[in-house]
């Protein structure tokens, strides 16, 4: 269980912070306990039962943010070659699915190389990847940027500063 002021990933949504643990006033919660959180980066309130099925996890600390980021270089990029709409959301709704950040990594450095690829043919990445490609980085950006307690948009310069100007994600 978690307590106020613990900052959890949610599901598929990214960093939330817990504000309290408890009842709620709302007809038909009565009987349950609920988090209620918001969202780190974005407005809002979110109220979840606290014995809900929707994946929560603490955040990762700075060791943990920092060590995962030395493994950049060697975690490795899927090889997708699906075309379908369809087989192109389920291969990344999958690695969405898994909540694995460095399976997200993988993911990222996937459709970037992807996008690479079709640039010097003089194309673009498709929709489906451009989103699913924004929704990993946001999950990943967001939790690197709570655990080492530095604004979202300088987490690519603070991974491509420790890995000496190696490959970034």
């Amino acid at each position: 269980m978690f307590e106020t002021g613990d900052l959890i990933v949610y599901g598929s949504s990214g960093v939330y912070r817990v504000l309290e643990v408890g009842g709620i006033d709302i007809k038909g919660c009565e009987g349950r306990q609920y988090y209620t959180m918001e969202p780190v980066f974005g407005s809002g309130t979110s109220y979840v039962p606290v014995d809900t099925t929707v994946f929560m996890r603490k955040v990762m600390t700075g060791d943990e943010a920092n060590a995962l980021i030395d493994r950049i270089p060697e975690i490795t990029e899927g090889d997708f070659g699906g075309h379908s709409p369809r087989a192109v959301r389920e291969h990344y709704s999958a690695s969405i699915k898994s909540h694995d950040t460095a399976e997200l990594i993988g993911m990222i450095k996937e459709i970037w190389h992807k996008g690479e690829r079709a640039k010097r043919s003089n194309k673009k990445l498709s929709r489906i990847e451009q989103q699913y490609m924004e929704q990993a980085e946001n999950l990943v950006y967001g939790e690197l940027a709570v655990a080492l307690d530095i604004p979202r948009e300088k987490v690519l310069d603070y991974i491509y500063d420790r890995l000496g100007g190696a490959q970034a994600v």
